[in-house]
């Protein structure tokens, strides 16, 4: 039988969309998204504050580079971005003829390599696709998908882990992050989606697999065989992602949304749209930043 934990309400918030979360060692903030507010979220725990930047399109995912500068995963690309709002350089378009796509999950691996997912606005299958942004350019590297959503990667770096969320499965790639080539998708995790769609995703130092269940009300964590170990349950059903950060990366930090919530089903989860965090024994893999080469 899994472990039960509960996660406990780290601010609360009134996200539509809360998304992508990132963990910054260096300030020791979380950074996250609220993707149909267009804005960027930065949660300080040392004092539960959050700060809020507004920008002009949708912001599904955020990031730092080597030089602590923002990057965001914006509506039509990814942009180096100022702390006022401003998109100021555009480092790749992705879907540019297409406003019917934008992003969605984006998470960087330990070469500081972007991997960016897109989506429809209206869920179309099949139009979607994982791209990966490095210093040779943006490529597209798994089409006909229709949420790309949660990503992360085994210990030993030789696997990588992905979400298209209508599939109801984690998938596992063989991964040579030498050159960003996947290889050998196959389902790891299946899951049945009446009790919630799987979401984002992170790993923690001992291999284990932390999934995020949009209208499930949780997360769980799996093993590298994909067996059930633990689950985290909220008091809010739309959980959309999370992140380990904390002076020793044993937080486990949990985004929610309360997208297309009626009055009613807010009365009944007013935290939704809010941040929570877990205190566990694990300690999680690092957020990654973009090494942002010859831009």
């Amino acid at each position: 039988m899994p472990t039960i934990l509960s996660a406990e309400l780290a601010v609360e918030l009134d996200c539509d969309l809360g998304e992508g979360p990132f963990w910054d060692e260096a300030k020791q903030e979380l950074y996250f998204v609220d993707i149909t507010n267009k804005q960027v979220k930065i949660f300080s725990p040392s004092d539960s504050s959050a700060r809020t930047i507004q920008f002009s399109q949708e912001v599904s995912a955020v990031f730092l580079d080597q030089n602590s500068e923002l990057i965001v995963a914006a509506r039509d690309g990814v942009f180096g971005a100022s702390r006022d709002g401003t998109l100021k350089t555009l480092l790749a378009p992705i879907e540019p003829e297409d406003s019917s796509i934008r992003t969605n999950d984006a998470k960087c691996d330990s070469t500081g390599r972007m991997w960016v997912g897109t989506m429809a606005f209206d869920f179309t299958p099949g139009v979607a696709a994982l791209f990966s942004l490095d210093s040779k350019g943006l490529k597209e590297v798994v089409p006909v998908l229709t949420i790309a959503n949660g990503m992360g990667w085994s210990r030993d770096q030789k696997s990588m882990y992905f979400i298209d969320s209508p599939t109801g499965r984690v998938d596992i790639f063989d991964c040579d992050l030498q050159s960003g080539e996947l290889k050998n998708r196959r389902p790891l995790i299946t899951f049945d989606v009446t009790s919630g769609i799987p979401d984002g995703l992170t790993t923690d130092e001992d291999g284990g697999i932390w999934v995020a269940f949009f209208g499930g009300g949780e997360v769980r964590r799996f093993d590298p065989s994909g067996e059930l170990t633990h689950v985290v349950t909220l008091p809010v059903k739309q959980v959309t992602s999370c992140c380990f950060g904390g002076k020793d990366m044993s937080e486990l930090f949990i985004t929610t949304a309360r997208y297309a919530m009626n009055s009613e089903s807010l009365a009944r989860e007013p935290l939704a749209g809010s941040l929570f965090k877990l205190s566990t024994t694990f300690k999680g893999s690092k957020s990654h930043r973009y090494e942002r080469t010859g831009t």
